[in-house]
Formats: structure tokens, sequence, C-alpha cells
């Protein structure tokens, strides 16, 4: 059986390698970040493919060539797309959760395998609540890459997603934060985008200048 994963090179994507090598020991792994070359897995027939947080958006013909193709998102079915945990945060759910779906060459369409939510706390910020995801979508990983290793049909959730993805733009927006907003708002807005290690949210000025946020100074917990 051929499987290969594509993933990130955070803590998080090689535990979901770890799993992968216990129950497929000849597994390949394709790991980068955004920007790296295209990997050489993906232009070969296979049985299975999975993404892991991969950095690389598979193509039509890449996944035409794997009997299935899945993908790990970071989010329920309510946030797909970039930046799921900001918007969550942003609405003050009191759910989330994280799915895994088939891939179809549209970034987060295709027909959902497995959710899982849990509570958000009122406290939640970026980090925990990402903490929480990742926890999360690694036991799904090992649930449904057992499925596979057993030849058991992945059944559909029944649970679809109910918005069009967010995309960067709309992430880069949510960071913006008006002179003239209210406490509210600027709040909601600072809980949603404060994240150790990337850029943060900044204050719009009456002549539309911006100010950055101060950011904290330490290694993001997730």
């Amino acid at each position: 059986m051929r499987v290969v994963l594509l993933s990130k090179t955070d803590r998080f994507s090689r535990e979901a390698q770890q799993i992968a090598r216990r129950i497929w020991p000849d597994v390949e792994i394709a790991e980068g970040k955004v920007g790296d070359p295209r990997p050489d897995a993906l232009s070969r027939p296979g049985d299975a493919l999975i993404s892991f947080l991969s950095p690389w958006i598979v193509k039509a013909e890449e996944l035409d060539r794997f009997a299935t193709a899945i993908n790990f998102h970071p989010a329920s079915s309510d946030y797909p797309g970039s930046g799921c945990y900001n918007f969550a945060l942003y609405d003050e759910v009191a759910e989330y959760g994280a799915t895994c779906h088939h891939m179809l060459a549209k970034v987060d369409t295709g027909t959902i395998v497995l959710e899982r939510r849990f509570p958000v706390d009122a406290e939640e910020s970026v980090e925990t609540l990402k903490l929480k995801t990742m926890d999360t979508m690694l036991a799904m990983f090992r649930e449904i890459a057992e499925l596979i290793r057993a030849g058991t049909p992945l059944r559909e959730a029944g649970v679809h997603c109910t918005r069009k993805p967010y995309t960067f733009r709309e992430m880069e927006a949510l960071k913006v934060i008006d002179h003239d907003m209210s406490e509210r708002e600027v709040a909601r807005r600072l809980r949603a985008t404060v994240y150790p290690g990337f850029p943060g949210p900044v204050m719009r000025l009456p002549d539309g200048s911006t100010r950055p946020f101060p950011m904290p100074e330490r290694a993001a917990l997730a």
C-alpha cells in the first residue's frame, strides 16, 4: 500500500508523522514550508494521500493519482479556509473543533469524513485554541489512519461547510483596528489576532498611518 503524508515541520506535524510510521512503516513523508518545491511523491499513483497541515495546495491532477485523498483541517465545519482560529474567537463561539475531509482542487470544499468539537472557554486565546485543536486533530488522525489501514471505507459525517472559505485578505483585515472603534470591538480583534512570533494587530490612526500593538516576547504555547 502506497501512502503519502504531506505536512509541515512543526511539532504537531512531527507527531502525525510518528503515528503514520507506526501504522505504515513504508509511508512516504514530504514535509516543508510554504514556498518549498512541490514534492516528487505527488507525481506517482498511490493508494492514500494524507494532508496534515500541508504547506502545499494539491492540484487536481495530483489528487487524481490517489485512490483516497484526505485533509485534516484545524477548524470545525463552520470555519473553512484561512484564519480559522482567529475568526472563531472574534465571533466568540461557544464551541470549535477539527475536521477531516476528502480533498478537492478547491481548498476546504471536500466531503467531510469526521468532525470533532469541544467547548471554547471565555478566556480562550489563539494559542490555547490552537493547542486544543491540534490535540483533537492528532487523535482524529490516528483514528482515520487505522481505518485506512484496515481497508474500512471512510463514511460521510453528515455535516457540511456552512460558508465559503475565509481568505488571507479577510484575515489581514481583521488585524486592522481603527482608532474610532468601540472598546468591545477592539477587545474582540485583539483576542482574535494576538499570537507570539507573528505580525499582530495594528492601530490605524486618523491620518491613515498604522501603529503595531506590542506582541508577547516569548515562544507560543502551540
